[in-house]
This record gives structure tokens, sequence and C-alpha cells, in this order.
């Protein structure tokens, strides 16, 4: 039946999805056919709006869709990290209820799918170190591979971005950059897009994403206050859960990516020098939805292609 029908739909599939009553904006893409069944499960970085991975994902699907596995790939938000109106407080959203939000999406999938499912999971930036905790919590549960890509593992308030934004992400700073963000949200649409492109020098399709979804009170508010949890939390590496589970990551990182620094790359490589530790030849940016997502996406396709070696 999905092999009839997803040619006449547009994909990604969009929904809101009930996670232990969470409502959570969420992306699909059903696989093509049935093969050898494999789900990925995207935890995006902060901001955690997931329309920003829509091109990086949909160059997976079709990348894959002839291969012999039938993928399917859900991609989901952070709890308050959406403009839509899923939820009708204003809750500030901890790092650890993000991350027990997406323990809850992999346990919903985990029913849905089956136990004897291969589960993928790709995070970006602190995503990483979400999907790591998720292993953590069910090491196992089939978890075949944790794709970590400009990984924000460890020691975040001392790295480049760190220091310099640390000083936003207190109560009053964070409340003031928050209201003045969502200032824009008044403008026409036409208006706010070309001075957000004028800031930013952001392409489409993520210049809309920021233009329309970000400049929200609350989604910034949230993403600024995840942020503060981050440099407050993520400290020391763990390096007995690495020692223990490095062989199922494959760990991405960039020479000059100012969240996840080169010396973090040197210190994982130095520890686990047999590990899937890669250092970007192209010099690829953090924020790589932004304007290189095909090219990320072409390397994950393959990484995920191997998920059987």
């Amino acid at each position: 039946m999905a092999t009839r029908i997803l040619p006449l739909l547009q994909t990604p599939l969009k929904a809101t999805w009930n996670v232990a009553g969470k409502l959570t904006d969420t992306s699909y893409w059903p696989a093509f056919h049935d093969g050898k069944k494999v789900v990925v499960l995207l935890v995006p970085g902060n901001p955690g709006l997931v329309d920003y991975y829509t091109t990086f994902c949909e160059e997976i699907h079709d990348a894959l869709s002839h291969s012999s596995l039938s993928l399917d790939i859900i991609a989901v938000s952070h709890l308050g990290h959406s403009s839509k109106p899923l939820n009708t407080t204003k809750q500030l959203f901890t790092l650890q209820e993000q991350i027990q939000h997406k323990i809850e999406c992999f346990d919903i999938i985990r029913k849905q799918y089956g136990p004897e499912t291969k589960i993928v999971l790709i995070g970006h930036s602190v995503g990483s170190f979400i999907c790591t905790e998720v292993l953590k919590a069910r090491p196992n549960h089939n978890i075949v591979r944790l794709i970590a890509l400009f990984p924000t593992l460890q020691h975040i308030a001392k790295t480049p971005n760190g220091v310099a934004l640390s000083p936003i992400f207190p109560v009053i700073p964070r409340t003031i950059v928050s209201w003045s963000a969502s200032l824009l949200s008044w403008i026409h649409p036409t208006v706010r897009k070309t001075i957000v492109s004028y800031i930013t020098k952001q392409p489409d399709p993520s210049l809309s994403v920021t233009s329309d979804q970000l400049l929200q009170r609350n989604v910034v508010n949230n993403a600024l206050f995840m942020a503060g949890q981050e440099m407050a939390s993520i400290k020391e590496l763990d390096y007995d859960f690495y020692h223990a589970h490095v062989k199922k990551f494959i760990i991405y990182f960039s020479p000059k990516d100012s969240w996840a620094p080169q010396d973090h790359y040197d210190d994982m490589k130095s520890r686990f020098p047999n590990a899937n530790i890669t250092l970007c030849e192209e010099n690829l940016p953090h924020a790589f939805v932004l304007d290189h997502a095909k090219s990320m996406a072409k390397k994950v396709s393959e990484w995920i292609l191997n998920v059987n070696d």
C-alpha cells in the first residue's frame, strides 16, 4: 500500500505527534518499498526547529530509495521550539526534559516498529549529546548506529562560541533578546524576510524557517534557555560510556567549528584511536543544514547504507 501511495504524496509528511502528552512538531519520510527495515530518528541542534533539516533528510531519503533498505526517517522538534500553537503554556523546557522527550519518542518508535527493527540515531550539535543520553537509557534496544554531527559532547561553556554567547543566556538578557527578536514577527512577511536575509545571509529554505518560525518570542526564549542549560550541564565527557559503546558511533567534527572545536576531536581521537571519529576535510560549518545539507546528506547516506557491517 505504501509503495503505491507514496509517489502521490509530497514528503515530508508533517504531523503533530503526541509524545507522552507533549505535542511535538514532526516530519516523516516513509519508506519507498519493503525490505530490510531501518528507522532513523533525527534529533536537531539548537534551535531545534525540525524544518531546518528538511533538505538534509530529503536528500538521505532519496539517496537510499533504491537501496536494499526500507528506510523510514522521523525528525522531531525540541519541545517549545515551534512557532505552531502546540502547547497552550509558555513553558520553558530544561535540557533534561528535552532528553526525556527524545527517550519517549524512541520508545514509541520501537513499540510501533517492533524490537527487531534497526534504529539509527542522528544528532546534530546538542542533538548528538541528547542521542548519547538516549543510548545510555536504552543500550540494548537495537540502536545500531549513532551518527553525531558537529557534536557538542563536552565543556560547551569553554568553547569559543560558549564563551562569547554565555552572557545572553541568563534570564534578563534572554528576555530582552527574545522580545526584541519577536518584534520582527509583527513586520509584513516579505519585508521581514528581506531584513533577515540581509542580516543572516541565509539562503532558502533555511531563510524562510528563520523568518517565519524562529522569530517568535517563546521559541527564542526556549532556545536561549536550553543553551544556558547546555553550558551548565555538558561538561566532562563520560569516557566509560564511550569505551563501552564507541563501536556504534560515527562522530564527525569540523576543524574550525567554534561549538565543537578541533581540540574536542583531538581528545576523543587520542582516547579512542580505532573509533570512527573523523575531521571534515571540506571544513563544513557547524550549521551545515543552512547551506551544505546536500553535501552532508551524501556522507550520512553512505554511513546508513552500511548499518549491517
